[in-house]
């Protein structure tokens, strides 16, 4: 279909759709921003195509007004929707105009197409704010009359001009004995002089008023109120007050059963005051948040501080400086948890000296789970502590014994161990010289030869290092170390044990690195009795003989399990056999896998024995936690 080829530039440039049709009212000509609009060409719309832009609701509707003005030959404006290129609909408005020659008869029209989505919407929620303005009024008007209060309102001089129905059934009378100043009918003689005296010089100096009064209802019976007004200026300066009456008898009467009460409890509170104090314990209270708010005096006579000192976060100061930051990282994590749970920390005395106590601690929560109060005590442990102390030495004392035991019985495969790499340094020495010699100096082999005598000393050394630090009666060092070398240490150890036992080893270790937190020495004795401990589950063992050591990490935990062929430990038995002088051996005294379980634990780790792969043997597990910060993922 041809365009207006004259006209088209400037049509396309209209920020309008712009249309044609004959005088039969076939669509023939469309603009550019038409055609964009409706995202379709104009052959698809031409003749009477174009009802199919039209939403389906409005067709007929459409369809007839177009008839009617091609009919009446005048122009008029028709509203309906026009479906856009994207699939939506959108309101519009379509307005033409016939060209007529001299006759009077049609010889083309012209229109436009115009977007009044936005006023559509407009016009809609106008309609809709009306209608909701007039329900809200409505609505005003019932909550107003239906609230269990007296509500009024007055002018500038103090005189009512509205009381609400609840006002008019308490007082059983008409509105019009009530307004003005029929209200002071109504109120107490006694109260009437204060009253009124109040409210006029609130009228002229304040924006609100508060008062109490009493007021007669229906059956005569007077009762007390509480009036609370407040001024409000509207837009046009007009000033009215408008408040409520509160009926407060009943409140009235608590009142004065309050006052009777409070003296009953202000004593009880003493009585409770000198009963806390008084007890052979050291008590207090916090806030929701941690603030202390209350400590009994045992505890202030014992820190030597006055309660201002240490009142909200200030008892932070009678703990002992390396114990602060944990005492508030724990206090705080409490806190978020609603939970108490003990805590230990030392505390300074009157006299300076620190004493370790253990601090416990409950929440008095409501009914929605919310902390009211926190209520807690702190009791002496320095008794305790100096004994898990002396504990901890003689579990140390025996854990070296123990290794110093497993030194020796290992003696000769030590011996052993040691004598390679010197038998190797001696030979290599003798090489290195005859290399050396005039007539068959060769340098390159004498260093070579030099090298290995270099090698062989450092094994030597390392071997001799791993027996010193298993003898030597040292203090645990937590330290970082990286497992895998403290692992073939051991088994460097054990070589020639395990060689003269005719026992084949599996190493299955991860490529990268296993650093965890701990004292090496303590976790190489860990591997070592595994280990041993299998060999020896072996002996006279028919079966081939294997021990296979695994060490696995995630991003958590190290998992490193000794497994073997040997006679396996009783199913009843797994549980007992980490008991402190509990032994599947004869010969056994039953400490070692129970000084195991205590280093394991120590370091914040775990241990447990489980019956071997098809029942074949036994497996010994334990975990220790990751160094933080670390994981075989990040490597």
């Amino acid at each position: 279909m041809e365009r207006e080829p004259d006209t088209d530039p400037i049509i396309d440039l209209i920020p309008a759709m712009v249309w044609s049709a004959t005088s039969e009212g076939m669509l023939d000509f469309a603009n550019q921003h038409f055609l964009e609009f409706i995202g379709a060409p104009l052959e698809e719309i031409s003749g009477v195509g174009f009802y199919k832009l039209f939403h389906p609701e409005d067709t007929q509707h459409l369809a007839s007004e177009w008839h009617e003005i091609m009919a009446s030959k005048t122009a008029r404006e028709v509203v309906g929707r026009l479906r856009r290129a994207d699939g939506k609909y959108r309101w519009c408005t379509l307005r033409q105009k016939p060209r007529l020659d001299a006759e009077g008869n049609v010889v083309r029209w012209y229109g436009v197409v115009l977007d009044i989505e936005d006023r559509k919407q407009a016009e809609n929620a106008l309609k809709a704010t009306k209608t909701a303005l007039a329900a809200s009024e409505e609505n005003l008007s019932l909550i107003i009359n239906s609230l269990p209060v007296l509500v009024w309102s007055a002018r500038p001089d103090g005189s009512a001009d509205f009381v609400n129905q609840s006002w008019l059934d308490y007082a059983g009378r008409p509105a019009d004995q009530i307004l003005e100043w029929g209200f002071l009918d109504l109120y107490h003689p006694d109260d009437i002089p204060g009253m009124v005296d109040i409210w006029k010089r609130d009228l002229e100096h304040s924006d609100h008023t508060v008062l109490k009064g009493r007021i007669r209802g229906a059956d005569g019976n007077y009762r007390w109120f509480y009036f609370a007004g407040r001024k409000l200026v509207d837009a046009n300066g007009v000033v009215r007050w408008f408040g409520v009456n509160i009926d407060i008898e009943d409140l009235q009467c608590a009142e004065n059963a309050l006052r009777e009460s409070e003296s009953a409890l202000r004593e009880s509170e003493r009585n409770l005051n000198l009963i806390i104090n008084t007890i052979p314990a050291m008590a207090w209270s916090c806030t929701p948040d941690g603030r202390l708010e209350y400590w009994n005096q045992n505890l202030i006579d014992f820190v030597g501080l006055p309660f201002e000192e240490i009142v909200g976060f200030g008892f932070y100061r009678m703990f002992h400086p390396d114990d602060v930051e944990r005492m508030r990282v724990s206090w705080e994590d409490i806190i978020q948890s609603k939970r108490g749970r003990p805590v230990d920390a030392r505390i300074r005395r009157a006299d300076g000296e620190y004493r370790w106590f253990n601090l416990r601690q409950n929440p008095l929560l409501d009914s929605d789970g919310n902390v009211v109060r926190w209520y807690g005590v702190v009791v002496d442990i320095e008794d305790r502590k100096r004994a898990e102390e002396s504990l901890r030495q003689s579990q140390s004392d025996l854990a070296h014994v123990t290794r110093m035991t497993a030194t020796g019985e290992l003696a000769v495969s030590i011996a052993h161990e040691v004598n390679q790499p010197l038998m190797a340094i001696v030979t290599n020495a003798g090489t290195c010289l005859r290399w050396l010699q005039p007539g068959h100096t060769d340098l390159e082999q004498a260093r070579l030869a030099a090298e290995r005598i270099v090698k062989d000393g450092h094994r030597a050394g390392d071997i001799i290092t791993t027996i010193r630090a298993m003898a030597q009666k040292l203090p645990a060092r937590i330290e970082q170390t990286d497992f895998k070398p403290a692992v073939r240490e051991v088994l460097d150890l054990l070589r020639g044990e395990l060689q003269r036992r005719e026992i084949e080893v599996i190493l299955d270790m991860s490529d990268a690195p296993i650093e965890v937190i701990g004292d090496r020495t303590q976790l190489q004795q860990v591997v070592l009795n595994l280990v041993m401990n299998s060999a020896e589950a072996m002996t006279n063992s028919s079966r081939a003989r294997r021990i296979a050591l695994r060490c696995a990490a995630d991003e958590q935990l190290v998992s490193v399990s000794v497994s073997d062929t040997g006679r396996g430990v009783p199913i009843d038995e797994l549980d007992r056999v980490f008991e402190a002088f509990y032994s599947t051996k004869a010969d056994g005294i039953g400490m070692g896998l129970s000084i195991c379980r205590s280093i394991v634990e120590a370091h914040g780790g775990r241990i447990w024995a489980s019956a071997g792969e098809n029942g074949v043997g036994s497996l010994f597990t334990f975990t220790l936690p990751m160094l933080e910060g670390e994981s075989t993922h990040g490597r």
